[in-house]
């Protein structure tokens, strides 16, 4: 009895094996379509703000919920990602985010008024919290020894597919289809992947019966909801705003303690612990934040003051995000040939050039200039944010990944609330506001434009000066481990 007990324990501790070959294979292009199917969820209404705005009667902030409400959700789902992952496994996690994309879809079609087409996102949003981390886990865990670098960046490229064409199939739909039909296309991608995920999803790591802290979802949930009404609606009502804001930090703040207090966290916050990921987190979600501005506020100068339907917004976007597609790969071999120096800092300059070139050619309402504009600075969030993200990860202890890339998927979430909440506040206060003095619409938006772009130059700017900081740091720490592998060598020789 006892001898079986304890072989019972001990198989229950022995992770699965790990799929190789084929096996492998097909499961990191599973994961990789996963990813397509998250990053297709997350950016579908971007194109579509104002058109939501005029057919449900209501103002560019109110209809920036569809993209806030399901950030909110997504952040809380990533705290929750890791401990879910050990929990039920591989299989049933992915399983269950396609299904709730499957579901979340079908709502979306036939959401009779905003409320439900809300309600759709925030159910789509469970998707994106799970498939982020759980498929950058698994990357690295089935990552041949230095292929680590190359395929999350390929992992970042397959996002910025999704991204690239989500903006140019949402806007056909939407100028010949309706807005309610965008949700046909994440409707046929997750009925495909929940198909193939029953040949080739494979649980690769030991299951643990860990609790789920709901204390600590409430307060994720309930401060980062707070903090990001607050930010959203700031330009209007000030003093109930920062309150708001306030509160919301608050919550977050109690979050965070809560985490290192009880014995099964639900965000693991160790690898905060490392000062190099913490310095590489903060520049990823400044660089985030100001990257966010390309696909909500560029589509909103096309269609308000450009005069460009859905589709041809969503056209004219395509190109500059599939060169964030290409830059992705790019960086990530770089990167596991020659390390972060220059390439992160080159990246954020690239970055900051292209923002300041839009400024002048939306000034000009020169559209064709202006979006080779935003090409150049997509070619540099893509040389960014794949290689900052490798570097960060790879400065923590391979015990310690899963948590390390959870926290990095719940801080770009945050970082994505904060920056359309900053980003598309400014700029609906704005319009609203000139729209009142009798300004015409294009003009208005165009105002609002160059507002919010150049507090984005400045957030830009102060990333770079970070970037170089980082790299060269990072080059240091390169060259002294090369100095002290090299050391016993010589002494071996001399001896």
């Amino acid at each position: 009895m006892n001898t079986s007990s304890s072989a019972t324990r001990t198989s229950a501790a022995v992770s699965p094996a790990i799929p190789t070959g084929r096996a492998m294979w097909a499961m990191m292009a599973l994961m990789l379509g996963s990813n397509l199917l998250a990053s297709f969820n997350q950016s579908l209404m971007n194109i579509a703000l104002d058109a939501t705005a005029t057919q449900f009667h209501i103002s560019l902030s109110q209809a920036n919920w569809l993209v806030l409400g399901f950030t909110t959700v997504a952040a809380t789902v990533i705290t929750m990602a890791a401990s879910l992952l050990k929990r039920f496994g591989i299989r049933k996690v992915m399983m269950f985010g396609y299904a709730t994309s499957l579901v979340g879809s079908l709502l979306g079609m036939v959401a009779w008024n905003f409320p439900a087409m809300l309600a759709a996102r925030l159910i789509q949003a469970l998707t994106v919290g799970l498939f982020f981390p759980v498929v950058t886990s698994v990357i690295l865990t089935l990552a041949p020894q230095g292929k680590s670098a190359t395929l999350l960046a390929i992992n970042s490229g397959a996002i910025g597919v999704g991204l690239a064409f989500a903006p140019l199939l949402s806007g056909l739909v939407l100028t010949y289809l309706g807005l309610r039909a965008l949700f046909a296309i994440p409707l046929a991608m997750s009925a495909i992947l929940l198909g193939l995920g029953f040949f080739f999803l494979h649980d690769i790591y030991a299951r643990e019966d860990r609790p789920i802290d709901i204390v600590s979802v409430v307060l994720s949930f309930a401060g980062l909801a707070a903090f990001i009404f607050g930010l959203n609606e700031v330009t209007r009502t000030v003093l109930p705003s920062v309150l708001c804001m306030a509160a919301g930090a608050a919550g977050l703040g109690l979050f965070a303690w809560r985490q290192f207090a009880i014995a099964h966290p639900l965000l693991n916050l160790a690898p905060l612990r490392h000062g190099r990921f913490v310095f590489g987190e903060a520049l990823m979600m400044l660089g985030y934040m100001g990257s966010i501005y390309m696909s909500l506020l560029v589509p909103l100068y096309l269609e308000g003051t450009a005069g460009c339907t859905a589709f041809a917004a969503g056209g004219l976007l395509c190109a500059p995000i599939l060169c964030y597609a290409g830059a992705c790969f790019l960086g990530g071999r770089i990167e596991d040939r020659h390390g972060v120096w220059p390439l992160i800092p080159l990246g954020f300059l690239v970055l900051l050039g292209g923002y300041v070139a839009m400024e002048f050619a939306s000034a000009r309402m020169l559209v064709i200039p202006m979006m080779a504009c935003a090409g150049a600075a997509y070619i540099g969030v893509g040389l960014v944010f794949p290689t900052l993200k490798a570097a960060d990860l790879a400065s923590l202890p391979p015990a310690i990944y899963a948590h390390g890339s959870s926290i990095h998927s719940t801080l770009v979430q945050i970082a994505g609330s904060v920056g359309s909440a900053l980003f598309v506040g400014i700029m609906s206060a704005d319009t609203d506001r000139l729209m009142a003095q009798g300004i015409a619409k294009a003009h208005a938006y165009a105002s609002g434009f160059s507002h919010t772009l150049l507090i984005a130059i400045g957030i830009l700017a102060v990333a770079f000066a970070g970037a170089v900081v980082f790299a060269r740091l990072g080059r240091r720490r390169l060259q002294k481990g090369i100095k002290s592998q090299s050391k016993p060598a010589t002494t071996m020789h001399k001896a």
